[in-house]
């Protein structure tokens, strides 16, 4: 699920013809969010061949703080968020945000980085450690979950979606919770 020509996610039609919020929370719904690839709508983007590179992560980062600054995270404890490429720029942005918050976004439950931790992430990152080391301090290792790109990834970056994960020196828990443990969790399979 990815934004509807802008709209907020939590406005969707696609969420809307499936009972919205409510109907996900109570089934306990895993919601997986991608970007569409239409770089945010922006000419700044899009017409520098950019839409991928900087859009999509830009896409990430806006759909995860609507879901958060809206309230979604809190109104449907049970709809289990799977954000897609660590949410984007999300998590070198949190400490500000929750600075900015009483200004930004006075009226949300939760600071943005309490709201955070109640979703989970993809570790598609490209191979960036920097990315994995900075999500881990952000949400936690035990939010991450195991992300391929796959079919836009294959070959040598397909297996690397892996092996930079396990060449990122984080504690061996950590490592295997991201690699299998944290999904099966998310399933609601351990």
């Amino acid at each position: 699920m990815g934004q509807e020509h802008g709209s907020p996610v939590d406005e969707d039609r696609s969420l809307r013809q499936r009972g919205g919020g409510q109907e996900l929370d109570r089934r306990g719904t895993v919601m997986y969010l991608h970007p569409a690839g239409e770089g945010v709508a922006s000419p700044q983007i899009t017409d520098h061949h950019l839409t991928w590179m900087v859009g999509a992560p830009v896409e990430d980062t806006v759909v995860a703080a609507q879901l958060i600054t809206r309230g979604f995270v809190t109104r449907y404890p049970h709809v289990r968020i799977l954000n897609s490429h660590f949410g984007g720029a999300l998590p070198m942005l949190l400490e500000r945000w929750d600075n900015l918050a009483h200004f930004e976004a006075p009226e949300a439950p939760l600071l943005p980085s309490q709201a955070a931790r109640r979703m989970w992430y993809d570790t598609v990152a490209h191979s960036s450690q920097t990315a994995l080391r900075a999500a881990v301090q952000a949400v936690g290792a035990d939010r991450l979950v195991l992300g391929s790109d796959f079919p836009y990834q294959g070959g040598e970056h397909y297996l690397d979606t892996v092996a930079y994960i396990e060449r990122a020196g984080l504690d061996a828990e950590d490592t295997q919770g991201i690699l299998a443990g944290n999904a099966e969790a998310l399933l609601g399979l351990a």
